[in-house]
């Protein structure tokens, strides 16, 4: 039921960031996990990339990409989301089998989803949220994440789709430390396109080498809104 929740949480929080109605995001919500997160979830900003918005790290050598441009045309998170949105609509709570079936068959497509075979090698630059898979001990540095559209995805809420979530290493003393995670970042590096299952979610591109930086909010600022 839990899942259920959090997956129909999600699938408003995209319908909501695709839709052409841009609304302004208010402060993070720290709603338990008692609470399911829904709140968080909803309230969670999603990242707007314009093109202009490089950052310092040889900024004529990398291509800004939007969270979209991972994917194919009609098979992106929407297009999951909006097919099963009135499935779930239908399903009333106390049909907990019927439920944990559509999960299933949503997360399998999720786990599906094609990635764009034209980005691979290309020399990109992205921003998001990290999901931390492996910490430097002695320092305090991000050795291995996922990289992922949303905030606390794969920890607090469900993974997105392998074409929405990069698995990143970072350059030696390019990475963040454990207490910015909290934080959107800005990465940059060459994209592959290879698929990997990583202890929290599987994921259809890499970027090893990675330059890490704290995201710079541009005028625009952050929008919950995906497109430009």
């Amino acid at each position: 039921m839990i899942i259920r929740l959090l997956m129909i949480a999600l699938i408003s929080l995209v319908l909501s960031a695709c839709s052409d109605n841009q609304q302004e995001p208010t402060a993070q919500n720290s709603a338990s996990v008692s609470e399911v997160k829904t709140e968080q979830i909803s309230k969670t900003p999603l990242l707007k990339q314009p093109e202009a918005n490089l950052t310092s790290a040889n900024k004529n050598d990398y291509q800004a990409l939007r969270w979209e441009d991972l994917e194919l045309p009609g098979q992106g998170l929407a297009e999951i989301m909006r097919k099963y949105q009135p499935l779930l609509d239908k399903v009333s709570d106390t049909d907990v089998e019927q439920g944990d079936k559509l999960m299933e068959a949503l997360q399998n497509e999720l786990n599906a989803a094609p990635t764009n075979p034209a980005l691979n090698g290309k020399r990109i630059q992205l921003n998001g949220f990290v999901s931390p898979l492996e910490v430097d001990e002695q320092n305090g540095q991000i050795k291995e994440f996922l990289l992922v559209p949303y905030f606390g995805a794969c920890i607090h809420v469900p993974p997105p789709p392998v074409n929405q979530t990069l698995l990143v290493n970072p350059q030696t003393g390019k990475s963040i430390h454990l207490e910015q995670i909290y934080e959107p970042v800005t990465v940059s590096g060459v994209l592959t396109v290879k698929a990997s299952k990583t202890k929290l979610a599987q994921a259809g591109y890499q970027i090893t080498e990675a330059v890490i930086e704290p995201f710079k909010e541009p005028k625009e600022g952050l929008v919950t809104d995906t497109q430009n």
